[in-house]
């Protein structure tokens, strides 16, 4: 079986596509990722595949092969010049995928299917949970939308109400309201050190000892998944799908309001103990239910089923 899977060349959906094409040739069916606008345009005019998977809409049906189409994010709200083409996609696809029951019900999508995002654990080097003197929290963001700026604004405005505890503060990321946030948070006294975008952010977060998210809309944020990988504590905004993530208060913490967020951030900076018992808690459901090796054959039943159906 020969598979196209189609993105856009950079972002969420990039590394998505790269990582499913890795293991699906690891389980033996042949994968091509497919991102550049030149080789989206030429695997148009080619029909030598059994199934084409895309995460970018077109408006037309250009393949004579199934489709699946994966919708990773709420295209009624995004900005992007394509979106306005995911309806007639959505009419034109085989088979719908979605990475969250809160996205499938949230796009009224009543006959997707839910595959969630994934990792691999075994990358990810598991941080250390021990007492010291001075803390280092951690947050892997972008800066393409002004919701995630104006929640990072929230996650600082917390932070400046810690006197208890020595911390530094590592966010992670690039885009183009990167600026606006340096600008917005001048005269803080949380000491904040920015990297831009990191090929690898991994050490970093093995480097860490607590994760913290916080935005005013997301769907299913790849990032926790990453630091709960890392055998992370996480500690979110309630937003999107986070909640078929974290168990509050079992696997990481869910926050209703900044005032919960406060308090669980100040228990587990208080205790070596609560972290590592948290943070394990969240390496196990990485490896139970965001694990690759176990959600790669949710993809491949699905392109067995069509590539059957079509041949029937």
């Amino acid at each position: 079986m020969k598979v196209n899977i189609l993105t856009a060349r950079f972002g969420g959906p990039f590394k998505w596509g790269k990582d499913l094409v890795y293991m699906l040739n690891n389980a033996r069916v042949e994968a091509k990722h497919i991102h550049t606008l030149f080789a989206l345009s030429k695997s148009c005019l080619r029909q030598d595949v059994d199934i084409v998977h895309t995460t970018v809409p077109f408006p037309f049906k250009l393949w004579r092969k199934p489709m699946v189409l994966t919708i990773r994010g709420d295209y009624t709200i995004e900005r992007s010049i394509l979106n306005r083409f995911v309806p007639k996609t959505i009419t034109q696809a085989d088979v719908i995928t979605v990475p969250s029951q809160y996205l499938k019900q949230k796009l009224d999508l009543g006959k997707a299917i839910v595959i969630p995002n994934a990792v691999v654990p075994e990358g990810f080097k598991l941080a250390q949970h021990g007492a010291r003197d001075e803390l280092n929290l951690i947050t892997i963001t972008n800066f393409y939308f002004p919701d995630k700026v104006k929640g990072l604004l929230s996650v600082i405005g917390i932070l400046n109400k810690i006197q208890s505890h020595r911390f530094n503060y590592t966010i992670i990321g690039g885009g183009p309201y990167l600026g606006t946030i340096k600008h917005q948070i001048g005269g803080t006294r949380v000491n904040v050190r920015f990297t831009g975008f990191l090929s690898d952010p991994r050490p970093a977060l093995a480097a860490s000892d607590i994760f913290l998210y916080y935005s005013f809309h997301d769907n299913f944020p790849n990032v926790i998944l990453e630091a709960m990988a890392c055998g992370l504590p996480v500690i979110t905004s309630s937003v999107g799908a986070v909640s078929e993530i974290i168990d509050s208060g079992d696997n990481g913490y869910i926050a209703e309001t900044d005032e919960h967020y406060l308090e669980c951030l100040l228990n587990l900076m208080d205790s070596p103990d609560l972290r590592q018992k948290i943070g394990s808690r969240a390496r196990q459901t990485v490896e139970e239910k965001f694990n690759w090796e176990r959600v790669i054959g949710s993809y491949i039943e699905i392109y067995e089923s069509i590539a059957t159906a079509s041949i029937c």
